[in-house]
Parts: structure tokens; C-alpha cells; sequence
């Protein structure tokens, strides 16, 4: 069994949502960080901020974004930059969770395809807890490039 890396705060997160007014939304963090949402346009929202779908896919791209680059750099291989691409489908009936997750990551550098390869392999089955929850309930799927310096 791997032992637990959660940040200081976050081994049992914590949120606490409240109105802030019409049908935006604000969560508060156990961490004191606050979280605007609103429903999506076609449930009234005005699509200035995001829906939490919106932040669950973001979640997901930022969450795999981050510890490939945390892992690769561990490995003494940052890349010069990184991008990380989701792209989603959804159920066509209730409740329209999302059926498929393809991410895309774009890395530019002197970078080693196999090692990539294994650190991204290892971020989206293991170290990414978002993306290994998102895989419980949809079909998860990825990819990467690497671009030259």
C-alpha cells in the first residue's frame, strides 16, 4: 500500500456551501478558499462563471497538469511547458454524468517519450485522485506530445 501524500489540510477536505445571491453560489474550503459557481446557462445561469461541471472537468486537467509536472521534475525532467487538453462526452439522459474523458497532455522539452509515458500512466491511475475518481464512473482515456524545445 502507498502511503498517503496528501497536503497539509486536504487529507479530508471540506467544503461549505452558501448563496450569494440570485443563483450564484460560493464554497468555502476547509483551507479558507473560496469557490464561485453558478448553474449553467440553460438552468438560468448568466455564464459569467463557471458551472461545477465546468470545475469538475478543470479539476480533472488542472489536478493531472499538476503532479505530471510535480513527477516529471522529481525525475530531474521538467518540461520547458505543459498543457493539459480534456475534452468530455456526456450522457444523453439523467443525470448526463459524463460517459467518456480523453486528456490530452502537451509537453515541450528534452523529454525522454518513456518516461512520460510512465509518469503520466502513473498520474492518471494513481497519483491524480480526480482523474481515479472520474475513471470510477466513466471511461478515461489519454494521450501525450511531445514537442521540440
Amino acid at each position: 500500500m502507498m502511503k498517503r501524500s496528501s497536503p497539509v489540510g486536504m487529507a479530508n477536505p471540506s467544503a461549505t456551501v452558501t448563496s450569494a445571491g440570485g443563483l450564484k453560489f460560493v464554497a468555502t474550503t476547509n483551507l479558507g478558499n473560496a469557490i464561485f459557481f453558478e448553474p449553467s446557462p440553460v438552468l438560468g445561469g448568466s455564464g459569467k462563471t463557471p458551472n461545477p461541471m465546468e470545475y469538475y472537468i478543470a479539476a480533472i486537467g488542472g489536478c493531472a497538469d499538476i503532479k505530471t509536472k510535480i513527477d516529471l521534475t522529481a525525475r530531474g525532467t521538467a518540461p520547458e511547458s505543459l498543457e493539459v487538453h480534456v475534452e468530455c462526452t456526456r450522457s444523453e439522459t439523467l443525470p448526463e454524468i459524463l460517459k467518456t474523458i480523453h486528456v490530452t497532455f502537451t509537453l515541450k522539452g528534452n523529454l525522454d517519450n518513456a518516461t512520460v509515458e510512465a509518469v503520466i500512466r502513473d498520474v492518471m491511475t494513481l497519483h491524480c485522485p480526480v482523474a481515479v475518481m472520474a475513471a470510477a464512473s466513466a471511461k478515461v482515456t489519454w494521450e501525450h506530445r511531445i514537442l521540440a524545445p
